[in-house]
């Protein structure tokens, strides 16, 4: 049991390379970027016209559309919609519960205002509960049209190479709201709405912080869970460190389960003379080992990757933390009162999920929800009512710029290997306790739209990745 823990704690952290991932639950330590910011910014509006999704018009409504037959999970007219899911583990019972709870609400809402082309949305739960990707499989290979909205920890157990449980086999398409392994991630057969590719890394965010903590940034030290598939997120931080010019001093490598003692880790990295930490892992251990570097007397700051947005940062006391910088691809929820697509976000789960988690995760999986109707309805208008799997797929790939209708930075949705990592990216602060936006101000400096910083320099490739993704040669894309 202790080594299947270990798998899940390390699958946990790579959820924070899929650009906006995390791993938490309400965003309850709210910050509120800064004073009077709203004035500037469009304000959200309580309810949106009919069938309007954040900025985009006509996401779902009446139609007489159908499922092509035999790809429809048994079914031509409804959606059969799987949601790849590990809330139900006995291990980390509930974990991304926040994407279920955002696929339940954007079903219902979409359902309510007639369907995607007036195919309602009968969703199908694909329990992976960490150990059972297999299981969850057979039933997608069955049972479903399309994966969307969700994800497996260890998605890569999706190739189980079996005829009746491996995705490609089984023909099988997803609009996935995170993936993790770069066997899934540079696959083909799918489509991210916000690419997380093994073969790029973004570097805005390290180059803001450089820019902003200049006494700091060159020295870099990387913290990381000591299994393979954590490995290549810390390569891939070590690629944009020094595509940057950042020195990386060294990297330092942790028990996937943590350690009861960060002492020893902590009093390395000090001597190391690192002035900036890189961690990948979960956000509980991190702040462990910030707090511990602080009572030894380390004067410098963790740069943290977006699944350290989460309310386990603070587990080891507000003080532990203040001062930690962090990435962000999706506006804030601490915002939501500035960019409509938020709100209406936590208003759908407000109304559908009232017990529901929240959380960035919760937010990119909303994103791929609207992908896929938004190419499912392009589908039906061009194919004569008929919505296809291929067809969804060309129609969400054919999408050159995408940003789920405002949630997020605005991102090429590729597919496979052709996906390149987003360019843009704000950085917020612990402050006071609270999570807050520090770079760039809206409207200020650097904010090149919407509150990002997009700079064209902002990707670095990871050549030594290339070709580990599982890719169906047979398939058109």
């Amino acid at each position: 049991m202790r080594k299947n823990l270990v798998i899940v704690l390390a699958a946990v952290a790579m959820v924070a390379t899929a650009a906006c991932g995390a791993s938490g639950g309400d965003a309850e330590k709210a910050g509120g970027g800064e004073e009077g910011a709203s004035t500037t910014t469009t304000a959200a509006t309580s309810e949106a016209a009919a069938g309007t999704y954040g900025d985009l018009e006509g996401v779902c409504g009446a139609g007489d559309a159908t499922v092509k037959d035999g790809e429809g999970g048994g079914a031509t007219d409804q959606l059969n919609i799987g949601v790849a899911t590990d809330r139900t583990s006995t291990i980390r019972p509930g974990l991304n519960k926040e994407m279920w709870d955002a696929s339940v609400a954007f079903s219902e809402w979409c359902n309510a205002q007639g369907g995607v082309k007036g195919l309602k949305i009968n969703l199908v739960e694909l329990p992976g509960a960490l150990l059972e990707v297999e299981s969850a499989m057979s039933t997608a290979c069955t049972g479903v049209f399309a994966m969307v909205g969700g994800g497996f920890a260890q998605d890569n157990f999706e190739f189980s190479g079996k005829d009746g449980s491996d995705f490609h086999k089984c023909g099988l398409i997803d609009i996935p709201g995170y993936a993790v392994s770069p066997e899934k991630s540079d696959s083909n057969g799918q489509v991210q709405p916000v690419p997380n590719p093994a073969t790029s890394v973004a570097t805005t965010w390290m180059r803001d912080y450089e820019a902003l903590n200049p006494d700091l940034a060159g020295k870099i030290a990387i913290a990381y869970a000591s299994l393979p598939a954590l490995e290549i997120v810390k390569d891939k931080y070590v690629a944009g460190a020094e595509d940057v010019g950042l020195d990386v001093v060294d990297t330092f490598s942790f028990p996937a389960t943590g350690q009861s003692d960060w002492t020893p880790m902590a009093q390395r990295i000090i001597d190391s003379g690192a002035t900036t930490l890189l961690w990948v892992g979960e956000a509980g251990f991190a702040a462990s080992l910030i707090g511990t570097l602080k009572q030894q007397g380390w004067t410098g700051k963790a740069l943290l990757e977006t699944n350290m947005y989460d309310p386990l940062l603070f587990s080891a006391g507000d003080d532990a933390v203040e001062g930690t910088v962090l990435r962000q691809t999706a506006h804030p929820l601490e915002e939501a009162d500035r960019w409509p697509a938020i709100q209406q976000y936590l208003d759908t789960l407000d109304e559908y999920v009232p017990d529901a988690k929240t959380g960035p995760l919760g937010v990119q999986a909303t994103s791929a929800w609207l992908l896929f109707a938004v190419a499912a309805g392009k589908c039906a208008e061009a194919g004569d009512g008929v919505i296809d799997r291929t067809c969804v797929l060309q129609q969400a790939d054919a999408i050159a710029e995408w940003n789920g209708g405002g949630l997020h930075a605005t991102v090429d949705p590729a597919s496979g290997a052709t996906a390149t990592a987003g360019e843009c990216g704000m950085l917020m602060v612990v402050k006071d306790g609270k999570f807050e936006r520090l770079y760039p101000k809206l409207d200020g400096k650097g904010d090149d739209g919407d509150g990002f910083h997009c700079p064209k320099d902002g990707v670095a490739e990871v050549p030594a990745n290339a070709g580990k993704g599982k890719v169906d040669p047979s398939r058109p894309i």
